[in-house]
């Protein structure tokens, strides 16, 4: 197997710009660098990343970005034009070949080898998750989306629902850093769950 580039790709992570100007009711939270690598290095270890990509929800598109620089014919899709500005940017920078679409979630139906996301967890808007995992769920065999932690029971149930299952779960905190008017702390630590999703009858 090649070997896995992880010093490149966290020097490229740390470069994606997080959003410009974060809106609280999209529960615009970047990714953080650390946990993005973990989740493209175990869905690349998990060869999920030989083939068509997307990131739904990408933001300023560092996990699309990150598999596109892993071979990935990646797409990112995003609602906010503002953030993906950004993301076209960022894949002209690093030269990466990324195909970037503005438009809601609901409307996803491309069926692709994988998806990869760190959607709006809800906290704003209760159910924000669900069409992510849906839409995840309807159209692609392997997905890999981080959760909130407090939401474990719940989401498990959610996937199972949608015909789905949990084939791995490792948690992972998030260090968010102030981006909003409502935060009150510098920095805050926020324990998630990143899954390894199947639908039925998937790999």
């Amino acid at each position: 197997m090649t070997r896995f580039p992880r010093a490149r790709l966290d020097r490229l992570l740390r470069s994606v710009p997080g959003f410009p100007d974060p809106q609280r009711e999209l529960e615009q939270y970047p990714t953080p660098p650390g946990i993005a690598l973990e989740l493209l290095e175990r869905a690349w270890q998990a060869g999920d990343l030989a083939g068509s990509v997307a990131d739904l929800g990408c933001g300023t598109g560092r996990l699309a970005l990150g598999a596109a620089f892993l071979g990935a014919n990646a797409v990112g899709v995003e609602l906010d034009e503002a953030p993906l500005e950004v993301a076209r940017q960022a894949a002209t920078g690093a030269k990466l070949d990324v195909e970037w679409r503005c438009e809601p979630v609901e409307n996803w139906a491309q069926s692709v080898d994988t998806v990869i996301m760190n959607p709006p967890w809800g906290a704003q808007r209760p159910g924000a998750d669900r069409p992510f995992l849906e839409r995840a769920l309807a159209t692609a065999g392997s997905v890999w989306s981080i959760q909130p932690a407090t939401t474990d029971r719940f989401t498990r149930r959610f996937v199972a629902q949608q015909g789905g299952s949990v084939s791995g779960a490792w948690p992972v905190p998030l260090e968010l850093e102030r981006t909003m008017p409502h935060h009150t702390r510098e920095r805050e630590t926020v324990e998630g769950i990143l899954y390894h999703l199947h639908p039925v009858g998937a790999r």
